[in-house]
C-alpha cells in the first residue's frame, strides 16, 4: 500500500507526540496506582485512546478521525459499563469478607476472653 500525499514531517511530530504523551501518561498511569486507586484501568484506557486519536488528526484530517472516535465510543462504552460494575461488585464482595472476617476474629476474641475469666 502506498501512501499519497503524506506530509512525512506532519506524520513525524505526530508520531512524536504520540510517543511523549505515551511516555507521560504512563508515568501518570504508574503513580496512580501507587496511590492505590482503584477501577482505574477503563478510564487510563479511554484517555490513552482518545488522546492517540487526537494527535492523528494532522495525518488523518478531522473528518476520519471523527468517525473513528465514533467507532471506538460505540465498542468502548459497553466495555467501560462492563467493567466498572464488575470492579464495583469485586469491591463490594471484598467489604462483606472482610467485614465477616472481622466479625469472626472478634468472636473469637472475646471466646477467648470469656474461657480466660472462667477459668
Amino acid at each position: 500500500m502506498q501512501f499519497k500525499d503524506v506530509v512525512w514531517t506532519t506524520l513525524g511530530w505526530s508520531l512524536g507526540a504520540a510517543l511523549a504523551f505515551g511516555i507521560l501518561y504512563s508515568a501518570l498511569v504508574r503513580w496512580v496506582s501507587k496511590r492505590g486507586l482503584e477501577g482505574q484501568t477503563a478510564w487510563s484506557v479511554v484517555i490513552g485512546v482518545s488522546f492517540t486519536l487526537l494527535t492523528m488528526i494532522p495525518v488523518f484530517g478531522i473528518e476520519r478521525v471523527v468517525l473513528m472516535f465514533c467507532f471506538f465510543a460505540a465498542s468502548g462504552t459497553p466495555m467501560v459499563v462492563e467493567y466498572l460494575l464488575r470492579v464495583q461488585d469485586e469491591m463490594q464482595k471484598d467489604r462483606k469478607n472482610a467485614q465477616k472476617l472481622a466479625k469472626d476474629f472478634l468472636n473469637d476474641a472475646e471466646s477467648a476472653n470469656r474461657q480466660k475469666h472462667l477459668q
